[in-house]
């Protein structure tokens, strides 16, 4: 596997806080969200801390969020508006 260069680390740091953001913004723990939405605290862990998640693993937290894979990367963490 290809070592990530220094733009693809930040890309990935910014994906997974977008994440954790979505996930506080609810208002609940990785556990009582991952319970909610059939997944596992570990994954949904990883995920949160840059690892593992997908573009299709975003899409998905997309549509639980209730949001746009857009909306998703409009966020000010990627310079979006």
């Amino acid at each position: 596997m290809p070592m990530l260069d220094k733009i693809d680390l930040e890309l990935k740091a910014k994906i997974a806080e977008r994440i954790k953001n979505l996930r506080e913004e609810t208002g609940k723990k990785q556990s009582m969200f991952a319970t909610q939405h059939d997944k596992d605290r570990q994954t949904l862990n990883r995920w949160e801390t840059g690892r593992g998640a997908t573009i299709y693993t975003i899409n998905k937290l997309c549509i639980e969020f209730g949001i746009t894979l857009q909306e998703f990367f409009d966020d000010p963490i990627f310079g979006g508006k």
